[in-house]
């Protein structure tokens, strides 16, 4: 499974590509299932990509860990329907971070088929991979998705799109009183419908593989709190009456109780009736963000190896080198505001690689050891510019039409193999 590197990396230009591929069906290399179980066995100090346990003793956790701890967690759904106040409430106080937030992609991770664009803007949509031909078709009444094959047909409505469509949406469909995710999705790359990311790619035998994947309650709870806001409350699924997109709840929980504490000037029981990330340490800040990102041990629990795992940045991130001794400096939100939408430009993250590469010194090269207990590491002897360009190389994803930044950082030469 290795990246084929078909761009240089050039000093000046420090501009790279690479190409994630592996034969289909996958197999993982018997090296990476011992890894697999290894990482399965390991106890809860561990910290991954390192075999140590970090300074501070911190433990990450496993989404279903933290969500057993008492208080909010993200995807938790035990809370009341009116303990939820809604965004606008939100903003009396905090107007400008709430009107940054609804900007950003997580703002957007779904959509109600109704307001999705793709679907307002087609009357169909259509992929023929025989003996199986797929559409998707509006009216009236909303739209309808339907496999087929011969004479035999399988429909049904599609109520949510999951993603912000930067990349792709992938649909939410109901029939016979299921919720079904389609077996394909629409790429914006290709103007058209594609396997759904994570689906298996031997071809489908039966009309109903062809439509899509049943979802049990257990797994839509866990696909809406990551894509929704308040979709399950005192433990009941109910997509009907989610709020689209990730809201200012969803990560700092229901604020009613906060709202009305603050108005009665009770601030301190305001204050605490929110989850404020910023008192976190860096390991559970990563594992905050892994509830829907996935955490390093949500991943193993999962034996997710394969390539498209350089979507889920906190696992990616814990591989890093830089996190043998896990530091706030590195965490998600040291890099990226959640209230403000993603900066792409590589020359803003120099600032962030430099809160930590500040020393005169060069080291002895790249591959100096990092010294265990440095608050000021060594600067690179190639570059001060573009850091991420060179040490968080994009990869292209076939599968999903779409490029990724891999949160692994490191030092990454032409002919390295992609590190699962």
């Amino acid at each position: 499974m290795r990246p084929d590197v078909n761009v240089e990396c050039d000093t000046d230009i420090q501009k790279r590509s690479y190409l994630l591929w592996s034969p289909v069906p996958i197999f993982m290399p018997l090296r990476h299932r011992i890894l697999a179980l290894a990482l399965l066995a390991a106890p809860s100090q561990w910290v991954a990509g390192t075999g140590q346990e970090p300074a501070d003793r911190e433990a990450t956790e496993s989404t279903a860990t933290r969500l057993r701890e008492k208080g909010w967690w993200p995807t938790r759904g035990d809370a009341a329907r009116n303990e939820f106040i809604g965004t606008q409430a939100c903003a009396d106080c905090h107007k400008e971070q709430v009107l940054k937030q609804l900007q950003t992609p997580m703002a957007h991770a779904a959509w109600k088929a109704s307001e999705t664009e793709v679907l307002r803007s087609k009357a169909l949509i259509s992929q023929s991979t025989p003996p199986f031909k797929t559409e998707i078709t509006r009216d009236r009444k909303g739209s309808t998705y339907t496999a087929a094959r011969g004479g035999e047909a399988m429909s049904g409505q599609i109520l949510w799109s999951m993603g912000d469509d930067t990349m792709g949406q992938t649909f939410v469909v109901q029939a016979g009183g299921t919720l079904y995710e389609s077996q394909l999705s629409y790429f914006r790359a290709i103007d058209g419908l594609d396997l759904t990311p994570g689906h298996t790619h031997a071809p489908p035998r039966a009309l109903e593989q062809a439509f899509g994947v049943a979802q049990s309650t257990e797994t839509a709870q866990q696909c809406f709190g990551c894509h929704t806001t308040a979709s399950s409350v005192r433990g009941k699924f109910d997509e009907s009456k989610a709020t689209p997109g990730i809201t200012c709840e969803a990560c700092h929980g229901p604020g009613a109780t906060h709202v009305e504490a603050m108005q009665d000037k009770r601030d301190d029981a305001g204050r605490g009736a929110m989850l404020d990330p910023r008192t976190f340490g860096p390991v559970k800040l990563a594992d905050f963000c892994g509830a829907c990102h996935r955490t390093p041990l949500d991943v193993a629990a999962e034996k997710d190896f394969l390539p498209v795992n350089i979507r889920f940045q906190p696992y990616r991130l814990a591989k890093s080198r830089c996190w043998t001794r896990p530091d706030r400096r590195i965490t998600c939100v040291a890099c990226h505001d959640p209230h403000e939408d993603l900066q792409k430009g590589a020359k803003f993250y120099d600032g962030k690689c430099l809160a930590c590469h500040t020393s005169g010194t060069t080291g002895a090269g790249h591959d100096s050891p990092v010294p265990a207990s440095a608050d000021s590491l060594p600067v690179c002897r190639v570059s001060t510019h573009d850091c991420v360009s060179c040490h968080m190389p994009k990869y292209i994803v076939p599968q999903m039409h779409g490029s990724f930044t891999d949160h692994d950082i490191r030092i990454v030469r032409p002919g390295d193999q992609y590190p699962l």
